[in-house]
């Protein structure tokens, strides 16, 4: 069976010999994630989360390869935070007194990822809509997990843990991640480059956690981040004497 690295490696083998006589840009993008895990954690509190909206950021430094009038690739390198929110309420006991707690409990994961997106247009003047989908490489290199409780607007619980998670033996998270990408966007002819945007839905084939020793009826937990960008590229030209040129 090949491995998802090996299945990667062949994409981006397959996407630099395509790009060898292609239109060539090179740009930017910025936008916004919308992510949860398909695993809510198991917490240490009496109570049942409610999954709340997490908003983090993603940043890309991108190419897009005109590959004839319909097809197209683009490789990436983002920075790409990921993980979910969950709205808590509780009770604690403390010297004999009940508490009712509320708050939030964040899972943060920084990566930067390596996706090759791959895109069929319907070639037209002006805006150009298309579909994309592809397969990522990601590297976590950053984690964070804080839990925020109050009880009347006052903060009774502050708890914040890095990557190993405050020390516990049992688990870590797992550095590499595979995943796949798909989206709807489109393109606008503006000065001298292209501005597009997109709307993607990407998910991870890496299970989070890795334990040690997994508990009984063990679920694998993946990263499913939902993400609109906008960005700008800029083609790359050569004149008659080969020299290449920004357009």
């Amino acid at each position: 069976m090949i491995s998802k690295a090996r299945v990667l490696l062949i994409l981006l083998i397959l996407g630099c010999n395509l790009t060898t006589f292609s239109q060539i840009h090179f740009g930017g993008r910025v936008g916004i994630n919308m992510s949860s895990l398909s695993v809510q954690p198991e917490l240490e509190y009496d109570r049942v989360p409610e999954r709340a909206t997490k908003v983090t950021p993603n940043i890309a430094l991108l190419g897009y390869f005109e590959i004839g009038p319909y097809f197209a690739i683009q490789p990436e390198f983002i920075y790409n935070r990921k993980g979910q929110k969950l709205k808590m309420n509780t009770e604690i006991e403390t010297d004999g007194v009940v508490k009712e707690l509320e708050g939030n409990w964040n899972q943060s994961f920084d990566y930067f990822e390596i996706p090759l997106m791959f895109k069929l247009s319907l070639n037209s003047e002006g805006f150009d809509p298309f579909i994309e989908f592809g397969a990522y490489y990601g590297h976590l290199f950053n984690s964070n997990y804080k839990a925020e409780l109050y009880e009347n607007d006052e903060l009774i619980i502050d708890e914040s843990y890095s990557l190993d998670f405050g020390g516990h033996d049992n688990f870590s998270y797992n550095r590499t991640e595979y995943g796949m990408k798909v989206g709807i966007g489109g393109t606008l002819e503006l000065n001298r480059g292209m501005a597009y945007f997109s709307i993607r839905y990407s998910q991870g084939l890496t299970d989070v956690v890795d334990y040690i020793e997994k508990p009984l009826n063990y679920d694998a937990t993946y990263n499913r981040v939902f993400q609109l960008t906008v960005g700008y590229v800029i083609e790359l030209r050569s004149n008659a004497k080969g020299k290449t040129y920004y357009y």
